[in-house]
């Protein structure tokens, strides 16, 4: 039964640190990606931030990955907005330019298309967009940072899917075996649960930072992160 039990445990600590390794790993270089764009050579105009522009979070060089924006018209009188986009490449950015025509409460959605030819730094696609102001509407402008990974025979959303399926089932299971195969919990499992699940909700957190682009959060979910493994690590291997 006592082997039953370490075998159980092994296996715990196992699937946590897959799920947990896997997880981190994808919202900590996504959303450096993040970061990385507003550290790049874009121009900066100070204008009012969005998050209206929506990008992948991981492109393959098998793929032609999509950024999308939607301008909307929440004024009561007609616009006509230019919006600018700016891709990172090797050599000078990339520029498209698109003007529209928007009456009172109408919206108009706009997709351009980023390759991996783009890629800076060896890893990363940078996108800026950026509308010129048009009364009554303010000037606004975002940008957004790319993982760009050689697995050619996937797709960024399949990467993306497959890591989430793998960090929220391996840290989930991984933390009810730990529990159960501890039972009655004593102090230093008991210990070792709550950083379990403190790291599990940290990582979730920070895979949600991503999916909406709050790389400040991010940062600060990601400082949490390495902490609380050290201190999993720190306990286990003190038990030992």
């Amino acid at each position: 039964m006592k082997t039953i039990r370490v075998l159980v445990r092994v296996l715990a600590a196992l699937l946590f640190s897959l799920g947990a390794l896997t997880g981190a790993a994808l919202f900590i270089t996504t959303n450096w990606a993040d970061v990385e764009s507003m550290l790049y050579g874009f121009p900066r105009y100070g204008n009012k931030s969005t998050f209206a522009m929506r990008c992948p979070l991981v492109v393959t060089t098998g793929e032609t990955g999509m950024v999308a924006f939607t301008f909307e018209n929440d004024s009561d009188v007609l616009l006509r907005p230019t919006v600018r986009f700016q891709v990172s490449n090797p050599g000078p950015f990339r520029l498209i330019s698109e003007r529209l025509e928007l009456q009172p409460g109408e919206s108009h959605p706009l997709q351009i298309a980023v390759y991996p030819q783009d890629a800076v730094l060896n890893r990363y696609i940078f996108v800026k967009m950026y509308t010129f102001a048009t009364y009554p509407v303010r000037q606004v402008e975002q940008t957004c940072g790319i993982l760009l990974l050689d697995l050619p025979t996937l797709t960024g959303r399949q990467i993306v899917l497959y890591g989430l399926v793998v960090a929220l089932v391996g840290m989930s299971l991984g933390t009810a075996l730990w529990i159960l195969s501890n039972q009655p919990l004593k102090e230093r499992a008991l210990d070792i649960s709550r950083a379990m699940v403190a790291l599990g909700v940290a990582i979730s957190l920070g895979l949600l930072a991503v999916w909406w682009a709050w790389w400040l959060p991010g940062l600060v979910l990601t400082a949490v992160t390495i902490l609380l493994i050290g201190a999993i690590l720190g306990s286990l291997l003190q038990n030992h």
